[in-house]
C-alpha cells in the first residue's frame, strides 16, 4: 500500500502534457482536475506560458513545491524520460495515461518505465489507463458528469469505464471511485479493491475484469475486504475459443473462467452475468435497505404475482408464509375476492389507502417486501412510491410498472429504497446479494509423504497402475487390481480378484481407454485369457480389476497458471465432457467445501435418490485427500474416471495423472 495514499488523495497534482487545444487528453484531464480539484495543480508544457490560465512549466523539476501524484499524457517515447524526471523530483505516485505498451507488444518499454519508477519508489498506475475519479478529484478524459455516491468501480478496460460512468449517470447510480486499471504494471487490482473496502466514502465495489494480475496475492488479499464490504465482480473473455483436448478430461473442461467463478467464490465475491445485473444490484448496495432471500410479494396485479412467484422459485429464493393472524387482518382490508396469502393481490382496484394499510400489517415480517404496482385509473405509480417511502428501514423494494413509473423511481431513489420497472430484474439482485459466500483464505502448506515423492520422481506421467498405489498411499480406496504381462498371470491375478472382473489396457502414458476399445466389463473366469490376448494387441501389460457397481463419478485436479491447484467434481464416465455438470473448488479444499461440490454438481442428489445408502462421505474424503495430493506433488493436470461410490465406500478405478 506505499503511497497509494498520494494517488488517490494528493495534496498537489503535475499534469505533463497538459496541451492549449481543448481536444486533446492532457487538455481534457487538467480541466477536469481544474474543475475539482481543490489542492495545487501544475500543469506541464514546454511550448506555453499558461495553460487554462495557470502558470505552465516546461518540466515538473521546474516546480517550486512538493509533488504528490504526477499525470503522464504525453507520447510513449518520453514517458520514460519523464519517469527519471519524477524521480529526481521526489513525486510519490503517477498515472500514465499514454497508450502503446505491454497491451501492443512494447513490453521493454513498459517494464524500463516501471524499473525507473520503483527507483524513486514511485507507485504508477497504468500505462494504457483512462484514469481515476475519487471523491476530491476527475483526473480523467471524459466529460461525464459524475453523481457522487457510495459505489466504487475498478475496470480494466478504459472502453467500458467511460460506458460505465455514463450508465451510473443514466441511471442516478452515486460514484466514489472510478479507478481504471489500465496494464497494471504496478498498481494491481487486488491492491485497488483493498484500498476501496478501506473506504469511508465507499458501500460497495464493482469490478471489471479481463484477467488477474496475481492470483495468489488476490487469493490472500481478497478475503478481508470482501468482510469489509461486498465486492462484486463482472468478467470479461469468459469463452475458450479452440480448447485442444489434453491426455486427461481436465483438460478440456477446466476453462479460466470456471477457475475464475470459483476464485472469486472462494473469497466470498459475488460474480454477475452482465452489466444490466450490475446496475440491478448496484441498486440494493447503495442503500442499507435489508434484504432477505425470504420474500412476500404484494401487489395489485395477479398475473405480475404469478410471474414472479415463479422467478422467486427458479432463482432458489423462498416465498415466506404469512401468519394466521396476520392473514385475520389483512382480511378486514382486502376485498371478498381476495385471499390473504404469498403472492398478497390487493386486486386491481386497490388505492393508496389499500397498500398503506396492507404494508402496516405486514410490516413487522422479517423478510424483503416486494411491492409492485401496475398503474391503473384508480392508482399510479408515484402514488404507490410515496406510500412505500413511508416503511423505509423494513425490507421494502418497489416495482412500478406504468406511465408515471420513471418519476415513482425518482421518488423511491430520493427515500433510499431499491426500485425497479421489472419485478425479475430485483428478483436476480435479490439472488445475487443474499446467496454470497462466505470468503475463506486458502492455507497451502505442502506435506508430501515420502514414498509419494519417490514415487514420482523424475517423471513427466504416471503409468496407470503407478497411479494407483499414489491413491493407496494417499489413503484412498481401491477396488482389488494387478497387471498382468501375460496370459497365465492374468488367470492367476483374476482368480485371487475373484470373479466377474474388469480388464483393461494399462499404456505407459496416461490414454482415454474407452475410446480405444481398451476396456472389457463383466469378464467371467473361462473368457479372461482370451481378452487378454485381445487387449494385448493394444498394449502388453494389461490391468485387471474387482469389477464394482455404484454411481460414476468423476473427480480430476489441475494446476490453473494464475491460481493454483483446482478440484473438479462431476458427472463421472463416459459422459464427463458431455453432461459437464462439473462443479470447482481451489485447493485445499475442505469437508465442508466439498459437500458444497457435491450439491453443486448434482451428485449429491444422485447419491441420495431412492435411499441406496451410498456413502457420500467417503467420497467427500477422496476429495479432501485428492485436493491435498494435487498441492503435494504439485500435479499438472490428473482425473479419476470413475470414483466408484457405492455402499462400501467411494473407490478409484482408474487414474490418470500428468505430473508438474
Amino acid at each position: 500500500m506505499d503511497n497509494l495514499e498520494f494517488l488517490f488523495k494528493p495534496k498537489s497534482i503535475a499534469v505533463v502534457g497538459a496541451s492549449r487545444y481543448k481536444e486533446k487528453v492532457g487538455n481534457v484531464v487538467f480541466r477536469n482536475l481544474l474543475s475539482t480539484f481543490n489542492g495545487k495543480l501544475y500543469p506541464i508544457n514546454p511550448k506555453a506560458e499558461d495553460v487554462e490560465g495557470v502558470k505552465a512549466y516546461k518540466s515538473v523539476k521546474d516546480i517550486p513545491d512538493n509533488i504528490d501524484l504526477g499525470i503522464i499524457t504525453v507520447p510513449r517515447e518520453v514517458v520514460p524520460q519523464v519517469m527519471e524526471e519524477f524521480v529526481e523530483k521526489g513525486v510519490k505516485a503517477s498515472i500514465i495515461i499514454t497508450a502503446g505498451f505491454r497491451e501492443v507488444g512494447e513490453e521493454k518499454l513498459e517494464y524500463e518505465v516501471i524499473n525507473i519508477a520503483r527507483k524513486g519508489g514511485i507507485r504508477v498506475l497504468g500505462p494504457n489507463t483512462f484514469g481515476i475519479i475519487t471523491p476530491e478529484f476527475n483526473a480523467t478524459f471524459t466529460y461525464t458528469d459524475v453523481k457522487r455516491g457510495n459505489i466504487g468501480l475498478v475496470v480494466q478496460s478504459g472502453g467500458l469505464g467511460v460506458y460505465m460512468l455514463n450508465w451510473a449517470q443514466k441511471f442516478r447510480v452515486g460514484i466514489s471511485y472510478m479507478i481504471s486499471l489500465g496494464n497494471q504494471a504496478d498498481v494491481k487490482e487486488y491492491e485497488v479493491i483493498d484500498y476501496l473496502s478501506r473506504d469511508a466514502e465507499t458501500r460497495a465495489i464493482f469490478v471489471y475484469l479481463e484477467g488477474v494480475s496475481d492470483g495468489t496475492s488476490f487469493l490472500e488479499t481478497l478475503p478481508d475486504a470482501v468482510r469489509r464490504k461486498p465486492v462484486v465482480f463482472l468478467k470479461g473473455g469468459t469463452t475458450s475459443q479452440g480448447a485442444s483436448a489434453a491426455k486427461t478430461h481436465t483438460g478440456s473442461l477446466a476453462g479460466s473462467f470456471e477457475v475464475f467463478k470459483a476464485a472469486v467464490k472462494t473469497v466470498g465475491g459475488i460474480l454477475i452475468d452482465n452489466l444490466h445485473d450490475m446496475l440491478n444490484l448496484a441498486k440494493i448496495l447503495m442503500y442499507s435497505e435489508p434484504i432477505s432471500n425470504e420474500i412476500l410479494v404484494i401487489t395489485n396485479s395477479g398475473g405480475h404475482g404469478v410471474l414472479v412467484s415463479d422467478e422467486i422459485e427458479r432463482n432458489g429464493l423462498k416465498m415466506i408464509e404469512i401468519p394466521e393472524w396476520m392473514k385475520r387482518e389483512l382480511g378486514k382490508i382486502l376485498p371478498p375476492t381476495s385471499i390473504p396469502k404469498n403472492p398478497l393481490d390487493l386486486t386491481g382496484d386497490a388505492n393508496r389507502e389499500r397498500y398503506y394499510n396492507a404494508l402496516k400489517i405486514v410490516n413487522s415480517l422479517n423478510c424483503t417486501k416486494l411491492v409492485i404496482v401496475q398503474a391503473l385509473p384508480m392508482v399510479s405509480c408515484t402514488d404507490i412510491a410515496r406510500t412505500i417511502s413511508n416503511f423505509k428501514g423494513k425490507g421494502v423494494i418497489g416495482i412500478t410498472m406504468g406511465l408515471d413509473e420513471d418519476m415513482a423511481l425518482k421518488i423511491l431513489e430520493s427515500t433510499g429504497i431499491p426500485a425497479y420497472t421489472f419485478p425479475e430484474d430485483a428478483v436476480r439482485a435479490i439472488r445475487y446479494y443474499t446467496s454470497r459466500p462466505l470468503p475463506r483464505k486458502k492455507i497451502r502448506t505442502v506435506q508430501p509423504i515420502e514414498s509419494a515423492m519417490e514415487l514420482i520422481k523424475e517423471k513427466k506421467s504416471l503409468k496407470d497402475y503407478e497411479a494407483m498405489k499414489l491413491m493407496e498411499i494417499y489413503g484412498i480406496k481401491t477396488p482389488k487390481w494387478g497387471t498382468a504381462l501375460s496370459e497365465d498371470e492374468a488367470q492367476q491375478i483374476a482368480d485371487n480378484i475373484g470373479y466377474p472382473v474388469v480388464m483393461k489396457i494399462s499404456p505407459d502414458e496416461p490414454l482415454h481407454k474407452t475410446e480405444l476399445k481398451g476396456v472389457v466389463v463383466n469378464v467371467e473366469k473361462e473368457d479372461v485369457k482370451k481378452v487378454y490376448a485381445q487387449l494385448s494387441k493394444i498394449t502388453k501389460r494389461v490391468m485387471i480389476q474387482q469389477q464394482l457397481s455404484g454411481l460414476e463419478v468423476y473427480v480430476g485436479g489441475l494446476k490453473d497458471p494464475v491460481f493454483g491447484h483446482v478440484v473438479l467434481v462431476g458427472s463421472g464416465g463416459i459422459y464427463v465432457e458431455v453432461l459437464r455438470n462439473v462443479a470447482y473448488a481451489l485447493s485445499p479444499v475442505y469437508e465442508d467445501e466439498a459437500q458444497e461440490l457435491l450439491v453443486e454438481s448434482k451428485i449429491h442428489d444422485m447419491l441420495t435418490a431412492r435411499k441406496r445408502g451410498y456413502d457420500e462421505n467417503s467420497l467427500i474424503r477422496t476429495i479432501v485427500s485428492i485436493s491435498r495430493m494435487i498441492v503435494d506433488l504439485n500435479i499438472k493436470e490428473m482425473d479419476i474416471n470413475p470414483v466408484f461410490v457405492n455402499e462400501y465406500g467411494a473407490f478409484a478405478t482408474d487414474v490418470r495423472i500428468v505430473i508438474s
